[in-house]
């Protein structure tokens, strides 16, 4: 008796035990020898690139404005129209932006021209309507004023060219921008004039 008991303990002993499988689930598991899969991400694909320097000029743009919103608070209407008036470039729009327009608001601050009086021109220009001669007289005045613009317009280009500052406007192109300045009244003026008439720039 005490044999067969012997025999049977020695046949459990030897029954070989199965290992058992590893926790976690499935999809973390690779089979056996492949590699195993790169979890996914769920990170989103990038824009196509420009195909044209349209779209690319668009992007730039684009890029440009979400750095300059990201860079600096949003202001309130009363700090943006103190920021205009004082001249700050980050508010600037940009036919206003730049050393050499900067040059032309203060030539045009510190020198009187017949600009100044182009506001009384128009109900001259609405008499002249029922009275030609003045008619003809009008259109005389916008001619010297045009050619005021011009020729105050290549005088800043000379001297923003003689300060060592590169530009790439006509003389016309400057002409105007100082012309459309020069007939407000220098409290309507924006940004405000930083020279006084008569101040050497």
């Amino acid at each position: 008796m005490n044999l067969i008991r012997r025999k049977a303990a020695e046949t459990v002993s030897e029954v070989p035990t199965t290992p058992e499988p590893e926790s976690g689930p499935a999809s973390a598991r690779a089979p056996k020898g492949r590699p195993t899969p790169k979890r996914r991400t769920n990170s989103i694909p990038p824009p196509p690139a420009p195909k044209t320097r349209k779209e690319a000029a668009a992007w730039q743009k684009q890029q440009g404005s979400k750095a300059k919103v990201a860079g600096q608070k949003k202001l309130t209407p009363t700090e943006y129209r103190e920021a205009v008036k004082a001249g700050d470039p980050s508010v600037l729009p940009r036919r206003d932006q730049g050393p050499v327009r900067a040059l032309a608001r203060d030539y045009v601050d510190s020198h009187r021209m017949a600009s100044n009086y182009l506001l009384l021109l128009f109900p001259l220009m609405l008499v002249g309507y029922a009275i030609p001669s003045l008619q003809i007289l009008t259109l005389g005045l916008f001619g010297l004023l045009l050619a005021e613009w011009i020729f105050t317009g290549s005088k800043i280009r000379r001297l923003a060219v003689s300060r060592g500052l590169t530009t790439r406007e006509s003389a016309v192109s400057l002409g105007f921008y100082a012309g459309s300045r020069a007939y407000f009244r220098r409290s309507w003026r924006r940004p405000l004039p930083r020279v006084e008439l008569g101040d050497e720039i």
